[in-house]
């Protein structure tokens, strides 16, 4: 600082403090003064000056660098969603052409499986009926976990099922559960999608693409039952 400005500054009943809180309450004091912008922004030769000039640039810079790690963010999760969506497509296209319920199993099992890239799909069917009043021991199973008020679960396992999964039990961490409904009875069944990785299905996850695949095993279902497979 000058040593005309150093005085100017420590004159008797000057408060830099007042200065600096009426410069904030009134920040168009300075963007109106031209003169005062450029004064402020000229790169100063004494090093204790901070270049305008240079806080703004370098704040532009780290805003550009969030946004574009907010795009991609956004583009990889569009990705990820497009794959999940390209993957139950053909699970669907699989299951859909099934000539029996072992025949639909099989698919399940197998190319389903592969498709989501689970450890098992498995289908467990009742002989109850949404309708009736008594449950079989399968249908109150299905009822507890997958009751009509909650017809999709999905998340940790929170215990083994081997009646369910057999010798994959011991493997499976994370499970989706879609409770179906279908026939002119309305018979309750199960599908079961389940993984080994604990954190392939997670309790945030979307429940459309699980629903929506239920959705068709349920028609493939109604299909099979009219035709006397069931």
């Amino acid at each position: 600082m000058a040593k005309q400005e150093a005085q100017f500054a420590t004159q008797d009943g000057l408060d830099l403090d007042l200065m600096r809180d009426f410069i904030m309450q009134n920040p168009d004091f300075v963007r109106t003064d031209e003169e005062l912008l450029v004064r402020i922004a000229t790169d100063p030769h004494s090093g204790n000056v901070v270049s305008l000039g240079e806080l703004a640039r370098n704040r532009l810079l780290r805003e550009t660098h969030a946004a574009k790690s907010r795009f991609a963010q956004i583009v990889a999760t569009a990705r990820s969603n497009y794959e999940s969506q390209i993957r139950v497509q053909e699970a669907i296209i699989a299951i859909l052409d099934s000539k029996d319920v072992v025949d639909l199993r099989d698919r399940l099992s197998g190319h389903v499986a592969f498709s989501l890239a689970a450890d098992a799909c498995v289908l467990a069917i009742s002989d109850s009926s949404a309708n009736g009043e008594v449950l079989d021991k399968m249908g109150s199973v299905l009822e507890r976990l997958v009751p009509i008020e909650r017809p999709i679960h999905i998340g940790p396992i929170d215990k083994t099922r081997p009646w369910l999964y057999g010798n994959e039990a011991q493997f499976i961490k994370s499970e989706a559960l879609a409770r179906i409904e279908f026939g002119a009875e309305r018979r309750v069944a199960m599908l079961a999608i389940a993984s080994s990785d604990i954190d392939c299905f997670r309790e945030d996850m979307g429940l459309e693409l699980i629903t929506f695949f239920a959705r068709v095993v349920e028609r493939v279902l109604t299909r099979l039952s009219a035709q006397g497979q069931l």
